[in-house]
């Protein structure tokens, strides 16, 4: 069976010009329409004949079109079927919403918010909706809005651990913590239901799932690694080394479940002092080339690399360069499902806006563009009150090796005017960390065959049910933080 997941590696293929007109208008149904006639379309009943025929013709070369072509409209096919799952919200219940969590949030605030792009919109069938997420965005990104809140959260103080954190691996060169975490996935009772109908339909009386969880991955951060309990054996377990690790089960429900795992394991933060070191005078060229559809060498992103690193010939000063641009530049902003984005990257470049994986992701184009090798890595934050997704980088100089760039972190200590803290993140991390991944949109062990939910990153694992993935709200999963040990 393929994968369809490999059809995002031809994102690049742009959409005829008709089909990307419908698509930024919102006519998701009428542009699917069209990428299924031209799915459908044979090359051969449409080839130029002679009008007069001298002898028979070659065959066609192409007698279904360009296959990359053909496996980047099944990406954008599915795109299109998912946007209008993200964007749900008409102006009026948004700014409902943000009356009910906002002290005195009025309507001409909201219109000046919409007119300075702060709130991300489409088109769905022609009418402007709004994202689901974007009264949340709002809040954690405008601390002036944040102050208004009519029931603000207990302030996170896990900040407060990191410099102190920072002063010890300098002093010792690494901090350590022992950290246990409690984590599941299952589809909410409403998809259930409704797969089951569907499966009672062509008479049979259960479902069959196929899960994916993340599990802690081999990695010099990570040791003791244990996996201490599951709610049922898993069908597989991929090995440490997995570039996505995960725990799989494969089922026949009659009854909705949850599929969860206890793991523990040790994480170290080793520190490096990048500004300090002599580079070698020649560098390797590994992990440097494109990866798409993200990590792509588009013209603007060209361009910026050159103009970031001109004059600059010391690989740790250009690295130094991209980060002071990701950091100082990008603005967090939630994102919608990475499965809808084209090139995550350039559109981060452009706008100046992006969450963790999206600045990461950043950075590691405008690195490998340069010629500083540069690879993702990803899972969750682990703090001693709460867990939560999470994505960040590495870079590579010879002779110390691998580093890590943690941009969204970065970002948080710029915005907290805190430069000791925002300079930690060029080159180290913190021992806040579950590390499960350690590529992008790598492959499942075994594959997922079926368009995943989000195939550029595993973070909170992935449902299919009869041949179908799940997606966004139609899964439920949680993180619970059982031990956090500083060591």
């Amino acid at each position: 069976m393929m994968d369809q997941n490999t059809c995002f590696a031809y994102l690049n293929m742009e959409l005829p010009d008709d089909i990307r007109r419908l698509k930024e208008a919102g006519y998701y149904d009428a542009a699917i329409a069209r990428i299924d006639a031209c799915l459908a379309e044979d090359w051969t009943a449409s080839q130029n004949q002679p009008l007069h025929p001298q002898g028979a013709l070659p065959v066609n070369p192409t007698p279904h079109g360009v296959d990359a072509w053909r496996q980047g409209l099944l990406a954008h096919r599915e795109i299109l079927r998912r946007l209008p799952r993200d964007y749900t919200l008409t102006a009026e219940q948004l700014l409902n919403q943000l009356q009910a969590t906002l002290r005195d949030f009025t309507a001409e605030e909201f219109a000046a918010l919409d007119a300075a792009g702060q709130m991300d919109w489409r088109f769905v069938e022609g009418k402007k909706r709004y994202i689901y997420r974007a009264a949340e965005t709002l809040v954690a990104t405008h601390p002036d809005l944040a102050a208004r809140q009519l029931d603000p959260p207990v302030p996170e103080r896990s900040w407060d651990r990191f410099e102190p954190q920072h002063d010890q691996m300098v002093r010792t060169g690494a901090v350590s913590a022992d950290i246990t975490l409690r984590t599941s996935i299952g589809m909410t009772d409403e998809t259930f239901a409704h797969a089951l109908a569907a499966a009672k339909a062509e008479g049979r009386n259960t479902v069959h799932v196929k899960v994916w969880l993340p599990l802690p991955a081999a990695c010099p951060a990570q040791s003791n690694i244990t996996l201490d309990s599951f709610t049922a054996q898993p069908t597989y377990i991929a090995p440490e080394t997995a570039p996505q690790r995960t725990a799989y089960w494969e089922a026949d429900l009659a009854e909705n479940c949850r599929f969860g795992a206890q793991y523990s394991y040790r994480s170290t933060a080793h520190y490096a002092a990048p500004l300090e070191m002599q580079a070698d005078p020649v560098q390797p060229d590994f992990d440097t080339a494109e990866q798409l559809p993200h990590i792509a060498f588009t013209p603007y992103m060209k361009a910026l690399a050159a103009q970031l690193t001109e004059g600059i010939t010391d690989p740790v000063q250009k690295a130094k360069r991209i980060y002071d641009f990701v950091t100082l530049n990008v603005h967090y902003h939630f994102q919608p499902m990475y499965f809808v984005h084209e090139n995550i990257t350039d559109n981060c470049a452009r706008s100046r806006r992006g969450d963790c994986g999206v600045m990461a992701a950043t950075f590691i184009t405008l690195c490998r563009i340069a010629g500083i090798p540069a690879k993702w890595q990803s899972g969750m934050v682990a703090r001693p009150e709460t867990a939560g997704c999470h994505d960040w980088a590495m870079f590579y100089i010879a002779p110390k090796g691998w580093m890590y760039a943690d941009c969204s972190a970065g970002a948080s200590m710029a915005r907290a005017g805190n430069e000791k803290m925002r300079l930690h993140y060029f080159g180290n991390l913190d021992t806040d960390r579950m590390v499960a991944n350690s590529d992008i949109c790598a492959p499942f062990d075994p594959p997922m065959c079926s368009f995943r939910a989000d195939p550029c990153d595993n973070q909170v694992g992935e449902i299919e049910v009869d041949g179908v993935g799940l997606y966004g709200q139609q899964v439920e999963t949680t993180h619970e933080i059982v031990k956090h040990q500083e060591v």
